[in-house]
């Protein structure tokens, strides 16, 4: 019986360390991988926050094994990218991780590196890009799609037909109305109810949600 490839987490903070126990109760957990270690260029990441698993090493430094393979656990899309690329650049090998509680619909496309916490939901005909997450109990309606990097906290609600650009940021309980498109690198503030569209690049924060900054 051929030897299951190692995961590598990206990132020790909050979300990686969540990631750990996402990752033991995965479907892919003993069938697709088991468990190898983090990464992060803080070394004392995990310094008194006790973790199963063990800190190898920096991003900056680390080799990718042939063993190896990676998730990025990094709640900023900017960096969530740069590192998944440096990674991605020196032959290293992403996977999916979709918790066992997670709520998938038919034809689901999904890019590598995608994450699927407790209760999230991809319901029917969406497409979600390279790097996305969907954190605790966040809902991706029928038809929209999401772009590569985006974050998307926890109990988010994007609902049909949106469309999501690349490396956008979502604070939690944001609620997006069918049909708005959202550009890249935006940033859709905690709380807040999107109800027409918001331009690449800008923050936008209420209810209704406006721009600020």
């Amino acid at each position: 019986m051929a030897t299951l490839p190692r995961l590598v987490i990206i990132g020790a903070g909050g979300f990686g360390r969540e990631m750990w126990a996402w990752a033991e109760q995965s479907v892919q957990f003993e069938r697709e991988w088991t468990l190898k270690g983090f990464i992060d260029d803080n070394l004392d990441a995990l310094k008194g926050k006790p973790s199963p698993g063990a800190l190898l090493g920096t991003i900056m430094d680390y080799q990718p094994a042939a063993e190896d393979a990676f998730i990025c656990a990094i709640g900023v899309p900017e960096i969530k990218r740069r590192c998944s690329e440096l990674i991605a650049s020196r032959g290293g090998r992403f996977t999916r991780l979709f918790h066992r509680s997670a709520v998938l619909g038919h034809n689901v496309e999904m890019a590598e590196g995608v994450i699927l916490c407790p209760y999230a939901v991809a319901s029917a005909n969406n497409r979600l890009g390279r790097g996305v997450a969907l954190n605790l109990h966040a809902t991706v309606d029928h038809d929209a799609t999401v772009g590569d990097w985006t974050q998307i906290n926890c109990h988010c609600d994007l609902t049909a037909s949106v469309e999501v650009g690349r490396e956008v940021f979502f604070g939690s309980r944001v609620s997006v109305i069918p049909n708005v498109k959202i550009g890249d690198k935006a940033y859709i503030g905690a709380g807040s109810v999107v109800l027409r569209d918001v331009a690449a690049g800008v923050k936008v924060v209420g209810v209704p949600a406006r721009r600020i900054g």
